[in-house]
């Protein structure tokens, strides 16, 4: 086996993913003091932000009061940081979300991981967990010229699809009816002034006229971002399989680019503004929505959502609507936002693959039910639990004690520190639960 030239070397934190959670987790980390390397699989950070081009930041704003903010911390920084360089989309979107350009994105994480002082390497899918005796030690990298293994006192899996905790061994859950998987793609040369809403209405007219007769099946939505005058963003299709399946995910690959030309053709014959546009670009990967869960020390329930259940280990604020598109062939926008909840808490727990120690899971595959992923999944969420995790990783290798001895009001007080939001507003009386 070729060994890489970086073969062998140690950090205090090895975070493995450059998503939201991920580059949250890196960004907390090295800010909390650690030696921190971040290991990517793409050629820049974002995850489904940028690689499968969802452009908007759900769950930053809390759902039920625009006004509130509810992921502070990195997510903040990042977006002030994305604002300096000229990356905010038009203002006209959809409210609930913050809308950034993707590329603007990229280059917004590489310079706010290099102040920080993390250590990032691209191109370096990591393809295995090093264990003893159930403690992940660090992973091993596929690199350019050779594999590597990194060492860590702690790991952090933002791979958004639990692949670390896979590889050691945590015990994970698959739904059997996965919410569908979908391809992102843009279009250029879009005339009329139309706003978002508009245009998803008269998307969405032409898309259910082509379904009527016979020209499309399944389709979702029409989603439709407005990125830059003359430039929309379009979520349209539907995609069905297992995402870590390679069978299932190769066919969602190839059947997304098919459903995006199909998708672009019936708007440009049924919609005239949209008669001369062009594909800019379809995404680098199909957006998963779920795939594999942790199993952790605690499992958050969508009763905990609504019922606004406090934590005295809470160290993230959630907001998003119960958001499951549905897997049995629905057709157009599928009922999610008429009732958000109210800003609620996530528990530290969620982050501890059970019975693994040195290990925490952020963004996506956190402890929870399959209802209540449905609004934890999203990028907002995901920044406050990636930056929970990195800090609680800095806070565990710099005492020299397991993740499960942290002091909480601690790890609290220094995410705090970091503008990191760690209670939901008005819930005055934690508990243990």
């Amino acid at each position: 086996m070729k060994l890489s030239k970086l073969d062998g070397r140690c950090y205090d934190v090895v975070v493995c993913g450059g998503g939201s959670a991920g580059t949250a987790a890196a960004y907390g980390a090295a800010r909390a003091g650690a030696s921190t390397l971040l290991l990517e699989r793409y050629g820049f950070c974002g995850g489904i932000m940028t690689a499968a081009m969802i452009h908007t930041f759900d769950a930053i704003k809390s759902c039920s009061n625009y006004d509130e903010i509810v992921a502070g911390g990195f997510a903040q920084d990042l977006l002030a940081e994305i604002a300096k360089i000229g990356g905010n989309a038009i203002e006209d979107n959809p409210p609930e979300a913050l809308t950034v350009h993707p590329e603007m994105h990229k280059i917004a994480i590489d310079r706010l991981l290099a102040r920080a002082g993390v250590t990032v390497i691209y191109y370096a899918p990591v393809c295995n967990a090093l264990t003893s005796d159930r403690r992940v030690t660090g992973v091993e990298a596929s690199l350019r010229d050779g594999r590597a293994r990194f060492q860590g006192s702690v790991v952090i899996d933002g791979t958004g699809d639990a692949e670390i905790a896979y590889y050691a061994g945590a015990r994970f859950e698959v739904a059997p009816d996965l919410q569908p998987m979908t391809y992102h793609f843009r279009l250029g040369n879009v005339a009329g002034n139309h706003t978002w809403s508009q245009w998803e209405e008269i998307c969405g007219r032409a898309m259910k006229r082509a379904h009527e007769e016979g020209e499309i099946g399944v389709y979702g939505g029409p989603w439709v971002i407005r990125l830059a005058n003359g430039e929309i963003s379009a979520n349209t299709t539907r995609l069905y399989g297992n995402p870590v399946n390679p069978e299932d995910i190769t066919a969602a690959e190839i059947q997304g680019r098919e459903g995006m030309l199909k998708t672009w053709r019936i708007l440009q014959g049924r919609v005239p503004e949209l008669a001369q546009s062009y594909i800019l670009s379809g995404a680098s990967q199909v957006h998963i929505r779920e795939s594999r869960k942790i199993v952790g020390d605690y499992t958050l329930t969508e009763e905990d959502i609504w019922t606004r259940k406090s934590f005295a280990d809470s160290i993230a604020v959630g907001a998003w609507p119960v958001d499951i598109h549905p897997s049995n062939g629905f057709v157009g926008v599928h009922p999610h936002k008429e009732s958000p909840p109210e800003p609620y808490e996530i528990p530290f727990r969620c982050l501890l693959p059970s019975g693994v120690e040195g290990l925490l899971v952020a963004g996506k595959p956190i402890s929870t039910t399959h209802r209540a992923h449905g609004s934890t999944r999203v990028p907002g969420t995901s920044l406050a639990t990636g930056q929970a995790a990195g800090v609680a990783a800095a806070l565990a290798s710099r005492n020299r004690i397991s993740l499960r001895e942290l002091n909480i009001v601690e790890l609290r007080k220094i995410l705090q520190s970091q503008g990191a939001i760690v209670s939901a507003p008005c819930l005055k009386s934690p508990q243990v639960g």
